[in-house]
């Protein structure tokens, strides 16, 4: 890892502070539009709900996949595409033509590959939320009772259900590494690179600096802290004054379950929305914010190293021009990043060893002359790539 690829990675936050501080604005906007179409996603139910129940739950539950899955999932690399631009300071061209598929196709292949690690889990939400209403008793808890079987015990409800609780604890953490395996892909440029490309980078992005992406994930758990502390100082009290534990296990699940089946109180819900407004909303922002600076700086030096060593093939150098067309270029001059230094010459030294050493100088400062002219013809060329690419949308959007 060079020095200049160092400092860029060690100013991520400074980035995203600068960021924030130069367009709160329209970062508070994305955040205000990804929450308006989140609650979007529910109208189809409420909808349900004012016709008085003439209409049919599973069409409400369809109509509310098909708003998320048009609207939600396009719209979120739109804001992080927004954001990215807002980090860099460029206009973003919305009349572009194709976008919204790129979007929505990006979309759908993320959130197949994240759905199949997290199948496990979604299979046991579903078996405890719906099947809890539409089994009897005695069938519903059979399977529970017969995990027990696993860990060497007879047939009995406590162990079954520790071992139920523990086999959904071990499905939602592989949900989450199945989630977290492909988080640069909403940060890249899915505009220029299209969904199999930025599918290609994100997996290159997560396989170099996988260190990296470890530390953001803990820096993201932190700064999502405060909101869940927040939600489970409201939830917990409220869930746990109505459920006696001096029943069985059997029947306080069963307490837990119907209560997860039950609406709201409206003061609870007031009071989620204002965990939501003051400890997530915040933290929310500065976390995207600054996931979008790193992705953005993992994937500059990814492209500056392939640049640099000359090793990449031709289909990975246009990769590379493509997607750096998204992000502003970073001038890295932190000294010569070959780690060449220049020997000093000592004080007795005869004459054919100092017209050796001054041989030596001269391959150096050639050697730095031909480095920094390379540099400057790279740095050209994605200069007039950039260009082209504007004067493109320019008469795109002149002829539109």
């Amino acid at each position: 890892m060079t020095r200049g690829e160092e400092q860029a990675k060690a100013s991520v936050w400074e980035t995203a502070w600068k960021c924030l501080k130069k367009n709160i604005n329209g970062i508070a906007s994305v955040a205000m539009v990804t929450a308006a179409l989140r609650i979007a996603v529910f109208l189809p139910l409420l909808l349900c709900v004012d016709f008085g129940g003439k209409l049919p739950l599973w069409m409400g539950c369809v109509l509310c996949a098909a708003v998320y899955i048009l609207g939600v999932i396009p719209m979120r690399f739109w804001g992080r595409e927004k954001m990215r631009r807002m980090v860099y300071s460029r206009h973003m061209n919305h009349k572009k033509k194709g976008v919204y598929q790129k979007w929505l196709k990006t979309g759908l292949l993320r959130y197949a590959r994240g759905i199949v690690w997290g199948l496990p889990f979604l299979a046991g939400t579903v078996y405890f939320t719906v099947f809890r209403t539409r089994l009897d008793v005695k069938t519903f808890w059979m399977p529970i009772r017969n995990l027990a079987i696993l860990v060497g015990q007879e047939s009995n409800i406590n162990t079954g259900a520790m071992v139920a609780l523990a086999l959904m604890l071990a499905a939602g953490l592989l949900f989450a590494y199945g989630w977290w395996r492909d988080l640069p892909f909403e940060y890249l440029p899915a505009r220029s690179l299209g969904p199999v490309k930025t599918l290609h980078w994100s997996r290159r992005i997560l396989k170099k600096h996988r260190s990296e992406m470890r530390k953001n994930t803990f820096v993201n758990f932190f700064l999502a802290l405060p909101a869940w502390i927040g939600l489970g100082a409201v939830l917990v009290p409220y869930a746990l004054k109505d459920v006696d534990f001096s029943l069985s296990p059997e029947m306080v699940l069963s307490q837990l379950l119907r209560l997860l089946r039950s609406p709201l109180p409206q003061s609870v819900l007031l009071m989620l929305g204002g965990v939501v407004l003051l400890l997530y909303v915040p933290f929310w922002i500065l976390r995207k914010t600054r996931n979008t600076a790193l992705i953005a700086t993992l994937m500059r030096s990814h492209d500056h190293a392939s640049h640099s060593s000359g090793h990449g093939n031709s289909d990975q150098a246009h990769e590379g021009s493509a997607a750096s067309a998204e992000a502003k270029k970073v001038d890295f001059h932190a000294g010569d990043e070959n780690g060449e230094e220049k020997a000093a010459p000592a004080p007795e030294r005869s004459q054919a060893h100092a017209e050796k050493d001054k041989a030596k100088e001269a391959a150096l400062k050639a050697q730095e002359a031909a480095r920094k002219a390379r540099e400057a013809a790279e740095q050209a060329a994605r200069l007039a790539d950039d260009a082209a690419n504007m004067a493109r949308e320019v008469a795109e959007s002149k002829q539109e």
